[in-house]
């Protein structure tokens, strides 16, 4: 029972540790701290800015009074249309500041405001009735906050409700992506391991297609860009490939499947009967294809009855806790050796 009770603790204890790795991945990818030094970039152009339409534009008057005649900037706390149309990236800044997450946005004018957040997608630029609609929204909640404070709001606050609406958004994101972190954490795990081992030849990139040769003396930088990847070339000829259903594949030199590997995160007790289900769907795909190929499990929350499952099917090879492949146990070296010698023993 104290065993139980222990696995239990610590697939919760791996479950935060993801979560703040997300969380710190996420602020870093958002740019939110960097959002009041873009903006404070725009105070010397003030100017170039006219307000004189700002009822139009949601502001109301008593807010709009109150942040002139103290130290902020109107741009600091107020949606300028023209500035979204020349500053899209903002756009993610004034929603924060207006405390609205991207669905409330999408729900409220109809218009999605991920797509324009996303600034490497250069085809996706803000007309004028977008930018007017996405600055009314913004302003209108805006001004509503100011007036619950009663006008009393200082540069502090607008930074809290930029990083408290921030927090909200990945929050939101993360109960969606607590498997996807388990699989990112297994392939950066993999990669190490490759990289200890000296049989990494190249690294393959996920968007460009692109084949970036190992150096070694790289070894922060590449670990860095993990999520630029999508497998590797070994120095034998063999490969492991990311991807999703299988989560990773290994590679023999003539093609062929040497194994799959479904990594599920998820730590509740009533999920793991599905995840265990998922994953042998996943399995069953890759044998009719592959017959010869191994499949490995490797799960958080393994429960008895998945446990009991696990021993009798015949399409799970090999399976292994989550929480103790993460945690450089006598599992964890189990399994690495088991995935890095079915790739040495490839011909």
């Amino acid at each position: 029972m104290a065993d139980k009770y222990s696995l239990e603790q610590e697939a919760q204890r791996l479950n935060y540790q993801l979560r703040s790795t997300f969380f710190y991945r996420k602020l870093v990818e958002y740019k939110t701290l960097t959002f009041p030094v873009r903006v404070a970039e725009l105070f010397p152009h003030e100017d170039l800015y006219d307000w004189s339409k700002r009822s139009e534009w949601g502001i109301g008057e008593d807010a709009f009074t109150y942040v002139g005649g103290t130290n902020l900037n109107y741009l600091q706390v107020f949606c300028h249309p023209k500035v979204l149309r020349e500053h899209q990236e903002l756009l993610a800044y004034y929603r924060n500041i207006a405390a609205l997450p991207q669905k409330a946005v999408g729900k409220l004018v109809g218009i999605h405001p991920k797509k324009f957040e996303d600034t490497s997608i250069p085809e996706r630029i803000l007309n004028e009735v977008q930018a007017l609609t996405f600055a009314r929204l913004f302003n209108e909640h805006i001004t509503l906050i100011f007036d619950s404070s009663v006008l009393s709001l200082s540069p502090q606050d607008l930074e809290g409700l930029l990083l408290a609406s921030t927090g909200a958004q990945i929050d939101g994101s993360w109960r969606n992506k607590i498997g996807e972190e388990a699989e990112r954490v297994v392939r950066l795990l993999l990669i190490k391991e490759a990289i200890k081992r000296k049989i990494v030849h190249a690294l393959l990139k996920r968007e460009k297609l692109e084949i970036v040769p190992f150096d070694e003396k790289r070894v922060d930088d590449l670990l860095g860009e993990i999520d630029t990847f999508r497998g590797m070339m070994l120095t034998n000829k063999t490969s492991i490939i990311f991807s999703s259903e299988p989560d990773v594949s290994l590679i023999a030199q003539d093609g062929t499947t040497i194994a799959v590997i479904e990594v599920k995160g998820g730590t509740d007790s009533a999920g793991a009967l599905e995840r265990y289900g998922a994953a042998k769907k996943s399995f069953e795909k890759t044998l009719h294809v592959s017959p010869k190929a191994k499949t490995i499990f490797i799960s958080n929350s393994l429960t008895a009855e998945v446990k009991e499952r696990l021993r009798r099917d015949q399409s799970v090879t090999k399976y292994f806790n989550l929480v103790e492949v993460l945690h450089a146990s006598e599992t964890s070296e189990q399994c690495l050796d088991y995935i890095f010698n079915l790739l040495a023993q490839s011909k």
